[in-house]
């Protein structure tokens, strides 16, 4: 029995050796997938550690906050810690604007500048209606009530001063567990993904994110903590998006279809009975 050409090219074709195939998963495989992954490990491992440190030694937030006190947070007022305040939006419109207009660039004129492609455009805005929107402006800020340091007694307020983690009642709304000037400035993580982990690119979004970080602990706006959670907030949002949107599940190749029975191949190539 001879196999017709055309059936051969189109199965050498569809299982050259090592090429994955993409496959549509369930949200449960590629969560797990994702927590198999040796770096997922290392960062919720990096991110316990921390939290539990944080509130194990809570009063690392007095003691780091008041190296910025002196009869009130002296350095509230200076120009570049307000520069820093105000450029975590300018950052986050202009980026953004700077993104879907590259995108539409590529679509109207077929040109691929910087590769920025619908799903690319897509994944920026998840990261950052999840991670800094939904998650830590939405779900921390507003529900656990931490208050600011400029207002707890250790630093001439009246309000009670509770670790990170624990729930309070000394802030209704837009309070300072977890930071969002923070998350915001993390969100440039996205990018760094997105444009394929570059170690300057890397350099520059986690450095800007400890700036804007250090400038909203001196001024009095956050505690240390607060900082470090949407740090990890972010991060961990923004590897999971992207391993979700870009990482491909590889589907075992499937084996050669056996000869109907009956047909030997001789070494000479003589069909066998």
């Amino acid at each position: 029995m001879v196999t017709s050409e055309p059936f051969i090219m189109a199965e050498a074709s569809h299982q050259i050796a090592g090429a994955p195939r993409v496959t549509g998963k369930p949200a449960l495989a590629r969560i797990t997938g994702y927590l198999r992954l040796r770096r997922t490990r290392a960062i919720l491992a990096c991110f316990l550690v921390a939290s539990m440190g944080l509130v194990a030694f809570s009063t690392v937030d007095i003691q780091i906050s008041r190296l910025f006190f002196d009869h009130g947070f002296y350095l509230a007022g200076q120009g570049w810690v307000k520069l820093l305040h105000h450029s975590v939006r300018g950052f986050i419109v202009v980026s953004m604007v700077a993104a879907v207009g590259i995108y539409a660039v590529n679509r109207l004129w077929a040109r691929n500048l910087f590769q920025v492609d619908g799903r690319k455009i897509a994944y920026l805005f998840l990261v950052l209606i999840l991670g800094a929107g939904l998650i830590v402006n939405v779900a921390l800020k507003d529900n656990f009530g931490r208050a600011r340091p400029r207002d707890i007694a250790e630093f001439g307020g009246s309000e009670q001063f509770t670790p990170a983690f624990v729930i309070a009642d000394a802030c209704d709304h837009n309070c300072s567990f977890a930071s969002g000037d923070s998350a915001g400035a993390f969100f440039a993580l996205a990018f760094v993904l997105a444009a394929g982990r570059k170690r300057a690119a890397s350099m520059t979004g986690v450095g800007f994110g400890v700036l804007v970080s250090a400038s909203r602990i001196a001024s009095g706006a956050h505690f240390f903590s607060d900082a470090v959670v949407s740090f990890f907030v972010m991060l961990i949002v923004a590897d999971f998006l992207h391993y979700c949107m870009f990482q491909p599940e590889a589907e075992p190749l499937e084996p050669a279809p056996a000869p109907e029975p009956g047909i030997l191949i001789g070494a000479a190539g003589k069909s066998l009975p």
